[in-house]
């Protein structure tokens, strides 16, 4: 035998291997749900971009090969995974599309393979191995993205050199691989589902599909909440390192426990399986329920405050957290009864289940959690799905515990070892540094804003439209608007569309603390609205956020912060707002904000507001609050000839508020231009 492939085989890691492939499932489903939201939704528009949408599909490449999956196509889907990871990251938006979806495509075809396909000594090993492997792709990815402030850092920078090292790994363990399969009974004289003997029982295409749907719905809930938890804690408005960190930490006690002692295992009943998962689905579903805010259709119930987090809200967040590594066991029980068959099932029986159960299903799944939040851009369907965030994902918690729940297999058993394997600690010891990297940096790279000393005379302020972290030309642009953010230095910022469900990075913490920054993060993440933030040099008191009447006419429910700001011996109470709609809607929502100031001196009222000057809305607001811009220039034209009869980002101040200098910027950082207020007393 040569020795590249004693090499190969002796460090061969089914493990490594499986937790390597499914890191990158998680880094590119993650670009790929991102970037298809940015050139599809965003836009709202259906164009060639919409193919790319057919990469979920690519099992039904399957059902060309009648009797078996060709060894060759899986180390191929491999290969493109890995490839896709590592360059995708250096493109824009479309190419970024095109790779990720290529790598997600991929997955689905590799996925099944190493399910079905491949046979170990010890099934029961293979099943743990499937569990174990999430929950180190889990801990990574949660580890990676804490290290640069919820974007991955391994796809960001020169931390891209931590996915090129993890990529070789992969590329070595996708060739171990390659000659683990051809150390088993070939692929092809397997029995399959259509060469049934009479001693044994045929294996339903519909069950093998139910148990697909189990799979993606354990995929869904890991992308869309546990790989970037920073999302939930925008969801809940609760602390980002508890959450973080509490994540990381029950990932982290699974993943050892299974590897160090297995037999704790088959402690477990399929009573105890069915309970806790109806549990997790209840929390899980609870948690968002509760952070929701009921939009009535009277007008007259508005505006409406949100209440403040109780500590009901917070007691569901940690139960559902430290019982979510349920999700991990299911995945262990699924895995080992398709481990378990004693017919492989055709590779025709393989396409159609993982065509139906796992890309069509996860499409309808993805596409109608983002409608919950565009609603009103899509006729008859979206306005359905509005104020249901939480519905989508009780969908996918039932279809999980349904499909555990009729499995009614023997729960998988290892024998106990008194020491570990050395591979097995090593792992063990990773995960825990992982850990324990996710805790310290977490604390060490959040905001510790150093408030000015001196005495303030002047206060500069800033409202801005990010159009969710993208440029003008429709591409992540995080850094580009951060360092125009560094460049006006305002005191107080005002933030519009600030929020999405797609790509699982937070520009508003990605801002405050690279800035250093107080902030405060308007509508939570689950009530389906446009996001509005404040950052500010100076603490942020008292913060609360008001909704606005909104029909689905207006096609978004709409919201404004209120919060008081003091600088030196003036406290300021700012408002920040995104209007929407209809002119009748935008009048509304002014005058909810001009009844709430009412009889507050040094009010400022900022942000989005889609009115021009001399509009409707704009006389009412300028009846009882002046125009930053015309209280510098009385004649509405500056120095150089410009003027904001066209503008829709306006900064309204108090009567007699000193304006000592304005400007809108106008660049391709984003599809809006900053505009800043120098103020002064």
């Amino acid at each position: 035998m040569p020795i590249n492939a004693k090499l190969f085989e002796e460090y061969y890691s089914e493990l490594i291997f499986i937790s390597i492939m499914l890191l990158i499932f998680l880094q590119l489903f993650s670009d790929y749900v991102e970037s298809t939201y940015i050139l599809l939704l965003m836009t709202l528009s259906l164009n060639e971009n919409t193919l790319v949408l057919l990469f979920l599909f690519s099992p039904i490449i399957l059902i060309i090969f009648k009797r078996y999956i060709p060894e060759k196509l899986v180390i191929a889907a491999g290969g493109i995974m890995i490839v896709s990871r590592v360059a995708e990251p250096l493109f824009e938006t479309t190419a970024r599309m095109i790779l990720s979806g290529l790598g997600v495509g991929c997955f689905f075809i590799l996925f099944p393979a190493l399910l079905l396909l491949v046979r170990s000594g010890d099934k029961n090993q293979r099943a743990f191995t499937f569990g174990i492997a999430l929950a180190v792709a889990l801990v990574t990815s949660v580890f990676l993205r804490t290290l640069n402030f919820t974007i991955d850092f391994s796809t960001y920078g020169w931390g891209q050199a931590i996915g090129w090292v993890l990529a070789a790994i992969g590329v070595f363990m996708l060739v171990g691989f390659s000659k683990s399969l051809q150390g088993v009974a070939s692929v092809k004289s397997q029995t399959s589902i259509d060469e049934t003997p009479s001693t044994s029982k045929p294996v339903r295409k519909r069950y093998l599909t139910g148990i697909t749907f189990g799979l993606t719905s354990i995929l869904f809930f890991v992308s869309f909440a546990f790989s970037s938890p920073g999302v939930i804690s925008r969801w809940t408005e609760s602390s980002y390192i508890s959450v973080v960190s509490g994540v990381s930490l029950m990932t982290t006690l699974f993943a050892v426990v299974m590897l160090c002692r297995p037999h704790v295992f088959s402690k477990l009943t399929p009573r105890i399986i069915w309970i806790w998962n109806l549990l997790f689905v209840t929390l899980f579903v609870l948690m968002i329920y509760v952070n929701q805010i009921p939009f009535p259709d009277v007008p007259s119930a508005y505006p409406i405050v949100a209440p403040p987090t109780t500590l009901l809200n917070e007691l569901l967040l940690y139960l559902m957290i430290a019982t979510f590594p349920i999700i991990l066991i299911d995945l262990i029980l699924l895995s080992h009864r398709l481990t378990s068959l004693e017919l492989v099932p055709t590779s025709r029986a393989t396409g159609i289940a993982f065509t139906l159960g796992g890309g069509l299903y996860i499409l309808v799944l993805l596409f109608t959690l983002i409608l919950t939040s565009v609603w009103g851009f899509v006729p008859v369907i979206g306005p359905l799905l509005r104020d249901l965030f939480w519905f989508i994902f009780l969908i996918a918690g039932l279809v999980l515990f349904v499909t555990v729940y009729f499995m009614k297999s023997s729960i998988p058993s290892l024998n106990y070892q008194t020491k570990p394997p050395r591979k097995v600690t090593i792992i063990a010891g990773v995960l825990i540094f992982m850990f324990l990297g996710t805790l310290v940096s977490s604390i060490a790279l959040d905001a510790r804003p150093v408030e000015p000393t001196g005495t303030a005379v002047s206060a500069r302020i800033l409202t801005y439209n990010l159009q969710q972290g993208v440029s003008d030309a429709q591409i992540k642009n995080y850094d580009g608007q951060l360092e125009l953010l560094r460049e006006i230095d305002a005191d107080i910022i005002g933030l519009q569309e600030t929020s999405k469900i797609a790509g699982n990075c937070d520009v508003v913490r990605y801002f405050a603390d690279k800035l250093n920054l107080y902030s405060y993060f308007g509508p939570k993440g689950v009530t389906g609205t446009t996001g509005v933030a404040l950052l500010s040099k100076y603490p942020i008191e008292n913060p609360r956020t008001i909704y606005h009447y909104s029909e689905d006419i207006d096609q978004k429910q709409t919201a404004t912060i209120e919060a008081e700001i003091s600088i030196g011996s003036i406290t300021y109470t700012v408002y920040v707002t995104h209007t929407y709609g209809r002119i009748s809607t935008k009048m509304t929502l002014q005058n909810d904000v001009l009844e709430m100031s009412s009889g507050k001196s040094n009010v400022i009222f900022m942000g989005d507001f889609n009115f021009r000057p001399k509009s409707e809305p704009y006389n009412l607001t300028t009846s009882v609050l002046e125009d930053s811009w015309w209280v510098k220039w009385p004649t509405g034209v500056n120095s150089l000839g410009e003027n904001n009869s066209q503008r829709i980002d306006h900064i309204f101040l108090s009567s007699g508020t000193i304006v000592s200098d304005c400007q809108y910027i106008t660049d391709p950082q984003s599809d809006h231009p900053a505009y800043w207020v120098d103020i002064q007393w």
